[in-house]
């Protein structure tokens, strides 16, 4: 289970240091998400991204103009930029690029279809063990 958050440090443009209460410190790049996301805006601003702050539970980080990001998913990008877990757009470029339907990705990844369906819809962590599986699925049929 993901825990709490205990501290939070600007560790450059649009990217923070994060700790967690089971011992993890990870950075977070945020710039991705905020250019997505027209909503994200006011953190392009340098002054407005540094005044993050923990939130008075610890399961969140907030920002004064209203932005808010709760653990879990703060702990899903940490993971997914160092590589401990696979995005689902890379899951889902993996599908695209071999032609697999949910039923064909289950099959050649030894998982169920509702799996792959918690896979795509972000439901579920994309583990580590089927980015490899991806990897090695793929440089398989290619050899």
């Amino acid at each position: 289970m993901i825990g709490k958050i205990v501290s939070v440090a600007v560790s450059g443009d649009k990217r923070l240091e994060v700790s967690w209460d089971d011992g993890l410190v990870a950075p977070v790049d945020f710039s991705d998400v905020i250019a997505a996301h027209k909503a994200l805006a006011p953190l392009k601003k340098k002054d407005e991204f540094a005044r993050v702050k923990l939130s008075r539970d610890k399961w969140s980080l907030e920002w004064p103009c209203g932005v808010d990001f709760g653990a879990h998913q703060l702990r899903r990008w940490a993971d997914e930029q160092a590589g401990e877990a696979m995005r689902v757009a890379d899951f889902r470029a993996w599908m695209e690029a071999h032609g697999l339907t949910q039923g064909a990705a289950a099959q050649a990844l030894g998982l169920s279809r509702r799996m792959i369906a918690y896979y795509l819809s972000g439901e579920k962590v994309i583990p580590k063990t089927v980015l490899l599986a991806t990897e090695g699925w793929a440089g398989r049929v290619e050899a």
